[in-house]
């Protein structure tokens, strides 16, 4: 019995230490991972360059656009046309729209062809007169 339980006690102990070594290796494997250019790209210019996107020298930042024209946005800094344009808008909304901002708009990635003259936008989950040209 008591061999019994220095057995069961061993293999426990096998376990723990199977699975302990596995989180160290995720954690290890992680932190690789999170240090690779592509997925640090605000340490440096270097790294945005690589990660495809664009060092603004003046605040020390990568802008990075993901999303591509069509997709659900809601700011043009998600986009990589660099324009979220707004959904048509009914009365009601723009009845509101006369009286401020309207909040909580999803536009779409525009495509950034003809970008001549006003565009309408929606930045940071809204739309005025001003962003929608009016």
């Amino acid at each position: 019995m008591k061999n019994q339980a220095k057995r069961h006690h061993n293999d426990l102990s096998i376990i723990i230490t199977i699975i302990i070594t596995i989180c160290l290796l995720g954690i290890g494997l992680g932190y690789f991972y999170s240090q690779l250019p592509e997925n640090n790209p605000q340490k440096n210019e270097e790294n945005c360059e690589k990660a495809g996107g664009e060092w603004q020298k003046n605040n020390e930042k990568c802008l990075l656009s993901y999303r591509v024209d069509g997709e659900a946005c809601t700011d043009g800094g998600q986009c990589q046309s660099g324009i979220c344009f707004p959904p048509a808008l009914n009365e009601e909304q723009m009845a509101s729209l006369n009286e401020g901002m309207l909040s909580g708009i999803i536009g779409t990635c525009y495509d950034g062809e003809s970008t001549e003259g006003c565009i309408k936008q929606v930045i940071d989950g809204t739309v005025s007169m001003q962003s929608l040209c009016y």
